[in-house]
């Protein structure tokens, strides 16, 4: 598949998925206004479904920049009360298989572990906004053999909205930003040849950004 051809289905493929957020948002909104009595959970479970993008490098034979495609990610929440349902410790993964661009592409799965916290405004009546930062790892996972895969400190900072179905199905929107820690002038990717050793990337700044905005389905209980 010719490079044209794969992002033009990139770009149908994220069309698609932010209409279908929008979609469900806006249907969920309605269905919330008849939710039942409010019953208080422990914990929640949210896998879930989106789109990431951002992210830059730096092409260490001529200093391009070399950006990250943007593309689709998943993962999950989990959440835990800690001593009511406004505050809440919260476990997030999320994975996002895409590539670096340049004259030779590289492959490429960005993998986030997080823990933090987030408050939820539960005084809300039927969509109840909330905020949260986690910190944690990130991955870099290049599928080209012989490059070892990079692990770095992030953290993240986000929001948004859960909207109650029922009193233990619901769906969360969420959108956020990735920030993960690099050394300016730290080659990332190496790998040694007869005792020569070539890097494929290295950082363009001391910090990788990213962003997402997914849609997940609640169960708490």
């Amino acid at each position: 598949m010719n490079r044209t051809l794969r992002d033009a289905l990139r770009q149908r493929t994220a069309t698609h998925v932010l209409g279908l957020l929008a979609g469900l948002l806006c249907s969920c909104g309605a269905w919330a206004a008849e939710r039942p009595k409010h019953v208080e959970n422990n914990f929640e479970i949210t896998p879930f479904y989106g789109q990431m993008g951002g992210g830059r490098f730096q092409d260490p034979l001529d200093s391009s920049d070399r950006d990250v495609d943007s593309n689709s990610n998943w993962g999950v929440f989990f959440n835990v009360n800690a001593e009511s349902p406004e505050r809440q410790y919260e476990l997030l993964y999320t994975q996002q298989s895409t590539e670096i661009e340049g004259v030779e592409p590289i492959d490429l799965d960005v993998k986030y572990l997080q823990i933090g916290g987030i408050v939820n405004f539960t005084d809300a009546r039927h969509a109840i906004p909330y905020f949260g930062m986690t910190v944690g790892a990130t991955q870099f996972s290049p599928s080209e053999s012989g490059l070892d895969d990079e692990t770095k400190i992030s953290f993240s900072a986000g929001g948004g909205l859960k909207i109650p179905i029922t009193n233990h199905i619901g769906i969360r929107f969420d959108a956020r930003a990735f920030v993960t820690l690099l050394d300016t002038e730290g080659d990332l990717f190496c790998v040694s040849s007869n005792g020569a050793g070539t890097c494929r990337i290295r950082a363009s700044s001391s910090t990788f950004v990213q962003y997402h905005a997914t849609l997940g389905l609640i169960a708490a209980f």
